[in-house]
């Protein structure tokens, strides 16, 4: 079969590899739809140390299924599923609490040395497995995992209701992270980026106010933006000092701040900002397994423009120029998905 090989710092190549074979509990499927993540991209430039090559990246994905193993039964063969990636124990101490992204065991498809997506062919366990709901396309089903990480941190967040809330970064997660907060009924969205395409992009898709903290006083505009209380809520989804801190400043006292975002490992942040007005700072990672199976159903309710976040699908072969295009040009593209059946 055809894969997508990382082989190095700005190294993708097609090559020919061998087909898997499914295990007893696994599901061997042709992938219809790949999203190229903002961690892949990161990978690809050898920034993180995430992916080791050679490997083939790929964790946002949408596929159908060919052939099951011995004690697969659910799936029939030419079903479509969406794969959760995070391949959990769901015996240790952190998968019994529920907390599967944290399993001390796990495997996550396409990161570090474990064969993802980026690929004609994949094995999966069937455990990992949902059905494609009805009238989603295999491109909008393979975006159910970013909508998933931004799903963990707006149920994170508690009840939105009648709340004032700030979203910091438009991307891709941004972009989510607007589409959910919308459905939970807040007083008023407002979206922080430093690129005007972005947020003309969120504004487009419900955002009720925008800030440029490169153009304007971010606070002074998010105050008047607020009526002078500033908001209940903020989510960090950049994740570096400036936007961390901002975070922070942004609220009411009492306040709480989610933080997706994690770019940069270690800052400084004033500690009196969180103390002395008594704000919460949440860490939000991926999400679990029940938060994707949630995301799934949501997509298949129809309730999200999920297609808005599609820039460009692409084949295997095209896909290297795909990886450059979202490094050099990020103002302009969210999401390339890669059909791998080109």
């Amino acid at each position: 079969m055809r894969a997508l090989r990382y082989l190095g710092p700005e190294k993708l190549e097609v090559q020919q590899v061998v087909t898997p074979v499914p295990g007893q509990d696994e599901v061997l499927l042709r992938v219809r739809a790949c999203g190229i993540c903002g961690s892949d991209v990161h990978g690809f430039l050898g920034l993180t140390g995430r992916r080791i090559p050679p490997v083939t990246m790929g964790h946002e994905f949408c596929a159908e299924v060919v052939q099951c193993g011995k004690n697969a039964k659910k799936f029939k063969e030419g079903e479509l599923v969406i794969a959760q990636p995070i391949h959990f124990c769901g015996s240790c101490v952190n998968c019994r609490q529920g907390l599967t992204m944290l399993c001390l065991n796990k495997k996550f498809f396409g990161v570090l040395d474990t064969d993802g997506a980026m690929a004609e062919y994949i094995a999966v366990p069937e455990k990992l497995l949902y059905p494609l709901p009805a009238g989603c396309s295999p491109e909008v089903g393979a975006l159910a995992e970013p909508y998933a990480v931004a799903y963990g941190a707006v149920k994170k967040a508690g009840d939105l209701t009648g709340k004032d809330v700030l979203i910091i970064g438009a991307g891709t997660i941004g972009i989510c992270i607007l589409q959910l907060v919308k459905l939970q009924g807040p007083k008023k969205i407002i979206v922080s980026d430093l690129s005007d395409t972005r947020l003309e992009r969120a504004k487009l898709l419900g955002a009720d106010g925008i800030v440029n903290p490169g153009k304007e006083n971010d606070l002074e505009a998010i105050r008047t933006l607020t009526g002078g209380s500033m908001v209940d809520l903020s989510i960090e989804a950049v994740g570096v000092q400036a936007t961390a801190n901002q975070s922070i400043k942004a609220l009411k006292v009492g306040g709480t701040t989610v933080w997706v975002g994690m770019s940069q490992r270690e800052m400084t942040i004033d500690m009196q900002d969180i103390v002395c007005s008594a704000r919460s700072v949440l860490g939000s990672f991926n999400y679990t397994h029940q938060d994707f199976g949630e995301v799934v159903q949501l997509l298949g309710s129809g309730r999200m423009e999920s297609g808005r976040l599609i820039s460009r699908v692409v084949s295997l072969e095209e896909a290297p120029q795909a990886f450059r295009d979202l490094h050099d040009r990020p103002d302009e593209l969210l999401k390339i998905l890669i059909d791998p059946t080109r």
